[in-house]
Order: structure tokens, then sequence, then C-alpha cells
């Protein structure tokens, strides 16, 4: 039970019981919450920029090195919150998460990063972010809907909420990424709500977040975003760019959900009806003894859509027979249930950032 003393003995138990287990083959639940590896790696390398040693933070953690319980690049939510808290315990910093948040640490967050700068527009960057949070962060789905005159954007989570510095670091991350931008949207409004309440002064808070207004103590985490500012365009815009990082972030996605039984069985029936054309998500519903609309929720949880599973199938496939066939593209597109050369041709294209003939030679 090694392993599970950085867990909790509760959360083990509940882990490791029939109900859970049976839950999670029916894909009723989610695997046990992670963050990148890189995020968790950005506290120690906040708190050496800040003058203290990683083996100050292994001691606090129980852990021999920073790289104990790393698995496939993720590490536990529950060690991450353990490693924020013990930074303000280490620095004495009630702000710990926010203030190293703002300070832009890490670097950057791999693809994020590039999704970010090149996009054309503040909405494309906001439907990026919801669309591939989970890369960095697979507790959390982001709900955006249009009120009044606001983009209202919910944090929603997997199992109970996070620890209050968690939340800090994810906000206070993406404010000082939005810094980076060339969108000029200083003087929208903009309001951050938090269900935690203030553990720090207000000077703290309006050097991290400036022109954005801070709420605590509310009934949920929420950012509203003036929707004037959705359709400001960056001069970094670069459209091949942009489409090769997203096409990088889907087959990330996809790696994270590969032993998700409810992703892995959606796209193995769409596999097999691709070549009668492009099935709906209805009629991959039914063969899973469900409703498009039951599918269409369960994808939704794990920050999936059956348009993004039907691409990804469609894309994996093409690439497989544009390099290991010599079946005429005609054909490809056809087994990729496309009903035309040049619909496929285009979707490839915004896949690869290459045509269908240039990828295979």
């Amino acid at each position: 039970m090694h392993g599970f003393s950085h867990f909790g003995k509760e959360a083990a138990l509940k882990i490791c019981s029939r109900e859970w287990l049976l839950a999670a083959l029916e894909g009723l639940v989610m695997p046990a919450p992670t963050v990148a590896f890189e995020i968790y790696d950005a506290v120690f390398q906040y708190l050496e920029k800040l003058g203290h040693s990683a083996d100050t933070l292994c001691l606090h953690l129980n852990v021999k090195s920073r790289l104990d319980y790393r698995i496939n690049g993720r590490i536990p939510l529950s060690l991450y919150e353990k490693a924020l808290i013990a930074g303000e315990q280490i620095t004495r910093d009630p702000a710990f998460g926010m203030r190293m948040g703002g300070s832009g640490f890490p670097a950057h967050i791999g693809v994020f990063y590039f999704l970010s700068m090149t996009a054309k527009d503040v909405n494309q960057v906001m439907d990026s972010v919801s669309k591939f949070l989970p890369l960095a962060f697979d507790f959390v789905r982001l709900e955006m809907e249009a009120a009044d005159s606001s983009l209202r954007t919910v944090f929603r989570y997997q199992g109970p909420r996070p620890h209050r510095h968690v939340i800090e670091y994810i906000t206070a991350y993406w404010y000082s990424v939005a810094n980076q931008m060339t969108f000029d949207t200083k003087n929208v409004p903009r309001t951050l709500y938090l269900q935690n309440p203030q553990c720090c002064d207000d000077a703290v808070v309006s050097d991290i977040f400036q022109s954005t207004t801070l709420l605590f103590n509310q009934i949920e985490d929420r950012f509203d975003l003036h929707s004037d500012c959705l359709s400001y365009h960056s001069n970094l815009t670069d459209r091949d760019l942009f489409t090769l990082s997203e096409s990088r972030a889907v087959n990330l996605l996809m790696q994270l959900r590969s032993e998700d039984r409810i992703a892995r069985e959606t796209c193995s029936h769409v596999t097999q009806m691709l070549t009668e054309g492009a099935p709906g998500i209805n009629d991959v519903a039914k063969r899973m003894n469900c409703s498009g609309r039951t599918l269409q929720r369960r994808l939704a949880e794990r920050n999936l859509s059956y348009q993004m599973l039907l691409d990804y199938v469609r894309k994996d496939m093409a690439i497989e027979l544009l390099c290991k066939t010599t079946l005429p593209i005609t054909q490809i597109a056809s087994r990729t249930g496309f009903a035309d050369d040049s619909t496929f041709h285009r979707a490839f294209r915004r896949w690869t950032g290459l045509s269908p003939g240039s990828y295979r030679h």
C-alpha cells in the first residue's frame, strides 16, 4: 500500500471497490484524475527560482525524486495538490498557486502555446482551450455559453473541486499566457468567479490579474469574457501552424483517452462502418446499445466529441493507406467515408497541412 500513501486511504479503498471497478468497465466513471508532468515539475522549477532546492519539496511530499509516480507523462492530481500546498508551506505564501501561475511557470505547456499564439482570433483560442485542456488537467471540463453580452465559461470537475491552489494556478497561468498574445483585450471587461474565499491581499490579486475583476465565495468557478473581444485578431496568426498544432493536440488527447472504453469502442465502430460512408453518432450509438444523446454526453464528459473521434479515425486510416498501399487516392477517399475526392482533399489538408499526394511522396 506504499503507493496509496500519497493519495489517501479513503480514495484508495474507493478505487479498489467492486462498484467502482464495475462502473469503470462500463465507462461510467473516468480514471483517477491526473496532470501533465510538466505542470507538476513547474512547482519544482518555481521553488528553485525562489531559492528552495528540489530536495526540500521532495521531503515535504515524501518522495525520492520529482520523477516518482510519473506514468506515461502524467502525475496524480492528489500529488500535484500536495506539491502546491507544500509550496505554500515552504514559502509561507498563501497565494502560492496564483503567484506561480501568474509568473508563467512552465514557460509553455507544449501544444497549447502554439495553438494560442497562432489562432486567428480570441474565439478560436477559447475553443482550443476548451477542447484540449485535459492534456494539462484531465479532471477539468469547460462549458461555454453565450449570456447577455458575454461568453460565460464554467469549470466542471471530475469528482470534488480540487484544492484552491490548483484553480488559482490554472486561471492565473492562462491570464499570463493571454498577456503574451498580440490581442488588444486590456480594456475589455473580464470577470473571474471563484468558489473559494480570498486568501491573499487585494494588491496581490491586482498585480497578477490586472484588469480582470476577481470575485470570491461564489457558487461556481466561472470566467466571463465580453463577447466584443471574441473577434479580435492576432498579428501572429498562422493558419498552417495552427492546423498542425491542432492535429497534434487531437493525437495527444486520443492517446490520453486510449484506455477509456467509451472512446475506444466508438472508434472501433466508426472504423468498421466507414466503408459504407461516414456513420452518424446515432448509427454508432445504436451499436453501443445507447442513444445518440447518451453517447454525446459520455464523450463530452471526457472532453471529446463525436466529430473529433470521426476525424481521428479517418485521418489515421487515410495516412496508413497512403503510406502502406498503392491504392489510388480516389479509393482511399471512398474507404475513409468521403463521398468525393475534393472533400477528402480539403479534410486531409486541414488535418496535416498537406495534400494526400504530397503526403504520400
